[in-house]
């Protein structure tokens, strides 16, 4: 079963699926997978749970002579739970009856075996994508009228990226650089068709938030001009909080990139925090006027967030969900916010393409 679901998986996606690749897949997103399980890795967790959620109601049915005899079905998946979670012990008490539970002990075990056997590209890649919100994208409903649906080529290209998948053959970049079968060259090449793109579509989601909150917002405001005449890609014009003006800068840092490589193949969204750490500094005049409250929102090109992105997604959400009364509106900017980056790396990765299209331009 496990054999004919990571064929499917590789046919719809139109991907190469190695072991390590369909290992990282079949894990939850929140554990840098896709989502899309493994039976044999999922199925004793569910026994297990289901087993000990149904003992109470078992314990009523059966006859007390039959109540003591143990289960050998449950110490057989014990067993091979054991064994597939290593020395993570087995849940107790209420936790034991829950899936999710059981499960995150076994995703766990395997998600640390996978960074135990990866080199600095790999490992920065397996924590990015474990990291808060970066699988955001992946629960967002594929709806093409709201937006929210990737191409066929976007998804084979973004899902490559999470799992470490070839995505083109290598070939020469149109800026000269060599480019191999992952494809990586196009997220940090200075001439990447995907790096407008994915800044545009950013700001767009950050202010049509802001704005569905009830607050007047701007992208590129005029007036707040830097001495050297940069300005932060977005400002309310309504006094966010305590008569403060909110003023926002976006900026994705690629996770692999040289320069970020050594930090972020040791901690998740380092490449974000450093990044929200520099556009700080650089705007540091308008927070010492005291009018304003400058947040940076830093999303890495593998999908990790810096924590002043992570705020500020929960602070607009929190007010969308009073406004709108939807507990939900925090996880759908998320979503939003993740596919504008996603749609971006895959215009980034087509744009090194010597025979280039341009069709992520539009």
């Amino acid at each position: 079963m496990d054999e004919d679901i990571r064929d499917l998986l590789a046919s719809i996606l139109n991907v190469r699926l190695d072991s390590l690749a369909w290992t990282q897949a079949s894990l939850p997103v929140r554990w840098g997978g896709v989502g899309v399980r493994s039976p044999s890795v999922l199925a004793t967790s569910s026994f297990l749970a289901s087993c000990h959620a149904s003992a109470p109601l078992v314990a009523q049915l059966l006859p007390s002579h039959l109540r003591t005899i143990p289960d050998a079905f449950v110490n057989q998946a014990e067993v091979i739970w054991q064994g597939l979670a290593h020395a993570t012990p087995l849940p107790l008490g209420s936790d034991a009856s829950r899936q999710g539970c059981c499960d995150d002990g076994s995703s766990l075990a395997i998600s640390s075996q996978l960074l135990l056997q990866a080199g600095p590209v790999t490992r920065a890649r397996l924590l990015a994508s474990s990291a808060p919100s970066s699988g955001a994208w992946l629960h967002a409903l594929p709806c093409a009228n709201l937006g929210l649906r990737l191409g066929n080529d976007e998804l084979r290209i973004v899902v490559g990226l999470r799992l470490g998948c070839p995505l083109v053959r290598p070939h020469k970049c149109i800026c000269g650089t060599e480019v191999d079968e992952l494809g990586h060259h196009g997220l940090s090449c200075r001439r990447s068709a995907g790096r407008h793109r994915r800044h545009a579509l950013a700001n767009e989601v950050i202010v049509r938030a802001i704005r569905s909150a009830g607050v007047h917002a701007e992208l590129e405001p005029p007036r707040l001009l830097r001495g050297d005449g940069k300005r932060p890609d977005g400002a309310s014009l309504d006094p966010w909080r305590t008569g403060r003006y909110l003023v926002w800068d976006f900026t994705c840092s690629d996770t692999l990139a040289p320069s970020h490589l050594q930090s972020s193949s040791s901690t998740a969204a380092s490449a974000a925090e450093r990044a929200e750490g520099r556009k700080v500094a650089k705007y540091s005049e308008l927070v010492a006027s005291g009018n304003y409250s400058f947040m940076p929102v830093a999303v890495e090109t593998l999908g990790a967030w810096g924590p002043s992105a992570l705020a500020l997604c929960a602070d607009i959400g929190g007010r969308l969900a009073t406004e709108s009364g939807d507990t939900r509106s925090h996880a759908f900017l998320a979503q939003r916010l993740s596919l504008a980056v996603q749609r971006g790396n895959a215009a980034a990765v087509v744009g090194t393409l010597p025979t280039c299209d341009n069709r992520y331009d539009n």
